[in-house]
Order: structure tokens, then sequence, then C-alpha cells
């Protein structure tokens, strides 16, 4: 007779993101395929990739600038509200025509700067879109974890029977997480995967 496997019975949610596990991503080298690093620093925007084994180095600005402008005309008070993702350069003043009055004015605008994201497939990294270290297939899916660390966390939710939220004010990781790994008929099968994976 089979053993019965017993999982850890509770998984409490840790209010987590997927950014948390963002700062180091485990990638594979597109020189080499070995295993490689990207490292972000998200206070500076300075992304990082270097591979141990065949020395591959670079590094890149992944600054991103926003700028808004919220003012009233200066001919009629109009108020005029602008907003520009992902503008390439700061600018002391612009030109801008009233809706309303059709006067048009320089104001100067205000500028936030941020993390830019690739909007590229799920089993690459975030900055520089390269294949993540840990990824997997599952049926028509794909498994895959940032780290080590991430791989864990996914671990410990799927093998978890009792899954508790926590108080929070913003959706979750685990909340995000598609059907097929919520799915407790997947259990098994995906554990086994992430065994495979943390022995890459």
């Amino acid at each position: 007779m089979e053993a019965i496997k017993i999982y850890r019975g509770r998984f409490k949610d840790q209010n987590l993101i997927s950014s948390h596990f963002s700062e180091s991503v485990l990638v594979k080298c597109p020189s080499c395929q070995n295993r490689a690093e990207v490292k972000t620093n998200k206070k500076t925007f300075q992304t990082v990739f270097h591979c141990p084994t065949c020395c591959h180095h670079y590094a890149t600005n992944n600054t991103v600038l926003d700028m808004s402008l919220k003012v009233y005309c200066n001919s009629c008070a109009h108020r005029i509200s602008i907003h520009m993702p992902n503008v390439t350069s700061k600018k002391q003043a612009i030109l801008v025509r009233c809706p309303d009055c059709g006067d048009t004015q320089s104001y100067q605008p205000t500028y936030t700067q941020h993390l830019r994201l690739l909007r590229t497939a799920q089993a690459t990294d975030p900055f520089l879109g390269l294949e993540l270290w840990y990824n997997a297939p599952y049926k028509d899916h794909t498994l895959w974890a940032y780290n080590y660390q991430h791989l864990e966390y996914l671990e410990q939710y799927i093998e978890a029977k009792l899954r508790e939220r926590n108080n929070r004010r913003y959706t979750t990781m685990v909340e995000k997480l598609p059907q097929f790994i919520k799915s407790a008929k997947n259990r098994e099968a995906l554990l086994k995967v992430i065994q495979k994976l943390k022995h890459k």
C-alpha cells in the first residue's frame, strides 16, 4: 500500500506581491544557457546582468519618466490635466493649448520616476525579458518562479490544504495565481515539478 503523503496543513498569505521576489531573478544566460542572475536596485533603477559561467555581464538603467500637468488656464481658468507615461526626457516647460478658450501658454510639468517593467511572456524576467531559470511545463501551462525563495513560497502555498487570507488592502500574489496552481487535484503533480526545479 502506497504511503500517504502528509502536507503542511496551513498557509497564511504573507501579503506578498510578485515584485517582492524580483530584486534578484535567476535566468538562463543567453550566451551559454547556464544559470545567471538579473539584479535590480529599486532605489537607483539600475539593472545588472551577470553570468558566473561565461562572465557575460552588463548593466542598464531602467528608469521610466511619467509627466503630469495639473493647472488652470492663465486666460480663462479652465482646468487643464495632462498625464503622459513613459516620456524619454524632462522639459522645463511645455506649450499647451487650452481646450476651452484655445489660448496657448507655457506651463511647467512635474515628473515622477519609476522602474520600467517589460510586458513579456510570464516565464521571463520583468526587466530584461530573459528566460527564467526556474520554469517548467505543466500540461498546457508553465510553472515559473523568479528565484529559489519564490519557488519555496509557491511550494508552501500548493502543498497546504488550508489556505488563509490575511488583512490586506490590495490583491496579493497568491490571489492572482492561475487556477491550475490553485486546484487541489494538481497538488501532487505540481509538487513533483517543484522538486525537480529545486534540484536544477
